[in-house]
Parts: structure tokens; sequence; C-alpha cells
């Protein structure tokens, strides 16, 4: 998939620090930060001393609870700076941050909620973790014939779109793969135009996940 997708945080002078419109949910946090901890060269440490003296390096101060809502600007923030450390495009780090946050999910915190034991009966059920994880953005499942599902995501805003895409296209993925599914594939149409939300211009995209 080319990257024409954009990872731009908005600006804390536009949004005070952890008051932007777009919410993730605290478990995006707390499994990105024992990532670090545990996987990225050097550490938290050699995260925060990449962000010393960002605007968002005081958000990380706090703790982050699993199921309540942050602000996502300084998570896709937290992206850009792993993601230059170990030395990947920032899509290619959300992507496959977001294929193991589906193993992690449908088979323990939201087992409930994404439990299916085939590809098609999962793929009907994935719009619900995105309308859970993401605020106010959404999504949709519009078809499901065989090996195939059809979806939109709407809300998106555009500075950093790529981060739902990204998202979308790894937990899909990820998810599909544990019932079973081989060779997924998803595509994304053209973002489209889907008004403002405080001043902040949204988008629409259409997607298409295919498998074996």
């Amino acid at each position: 998939m080319a990257d024409t997708w954009q990872y731009k945080p908005l600006s804390v002078r536009e949004f005070a620090l952890g008051q932007g419109p777009f919410r993730v949910r605290g478990l995006a946090y707390t499994t990105t930060l024992a990532y670090i901890e545990k996987k990225v060269p050097g550490g938290r440490p050699a995260v925060w001393a990449a962000l010393a003296g960002d605007p968002f390096a005081p958000f990380f101060e706090q703790i982050f609870l699993l199921g309540s809502d942050y602000d996502i600007s300084p998570y896709v923030r937290l992206a850009e700076i792993v993601s230059r450390i170990e030395g990947i495009p920032i899509g290619r780090f959300i992507e496959e941050r977001a294929r193991w946050a589906a193993r992690a999910t449908t088979q323990r915190l939201w087992r409930h909620l994404l439990h299916a034991r085939a590809p098609e009966p999962m793929a009907e059920r994935l719009h619900l973790a995105f309308n859970r994880y993401f605020q106010p953005c959404a999504s949709k499942t519009t078809l499901v014939p065989p090996a195939r599902l059809e979806g939109e995501l709407t809300k998106l805003p555009k500075p950093m779109d790529g981060l739902f895409v990204r998202a979308t296209a790894g937990f899909v993925a990820g998810a599909l793969e544990i019932v079973g599914a081989r060779s997924v594939k998803v595509d994304f149409d053209a973002p489209r135009p889907d008004g403002l939300l405080s001043g902040v211009p949204l988008e629409r995209v259409r997607f298409v996940a295919t498998w074996k």
C-alpha cells in the first residue's frame, strides 16, 4: 500500500495539551509504552530523550488507564518518535502495532466482543472494535460476502488520517488471520471530505478486505 496518508498531530497551539477532540482508548498508550520498554533500542530513556523539549512531552507524565479516553495527537507524535528510533516508516510502525493488538484484544481483553471461529463472523464484528477504540471517528461494515469485507471509516481528521487507515489495515489483517484467514489484503479508496469538527477537516474512506 503506497503511503500517501498524513501523520500530523494537531498543534497544542490549536488545542490545549490533552484536550483535542479526537480520542483513543488508554489501551493504545499502555501497550505502546510497554512495547517501548521491551523492544525499542534504549527503551523509555531513548524515547524521552527524543521528546525533550517537545510540547507533547508533559502529556506522558500521567498514568494511563486502559478504558479511559485520551487525546490522540500525543499518540501520533509518540509513534513518530518511536518509528524514527527504529528506522522504519511511521505507517509501518502503526500497522504492525495494530496487528499485534488484534491478537491481544481478540484473545484476551475483548474476547467476548470479538469472539468468532471463522473469518466472516469476525469480519462482521470488526467495526465494533474500531468504534470502541476511536472517538468520534466511526467504522461501519457495509457488506460481507464470502471472503470479502467492505467497510467505511468516517469522521477521520485529515491531518492524521494515516493513523486510522494503517491501524485498520493492521487490526483487520491480524484479527482475520487468528480465525484462519490467509493472504489478507486491505485496500483503501481515496479519501473524501466529511465536514469539519472544531475547525479540523474530516474525511471518510472506504476500504475492502479480501482473504483466502
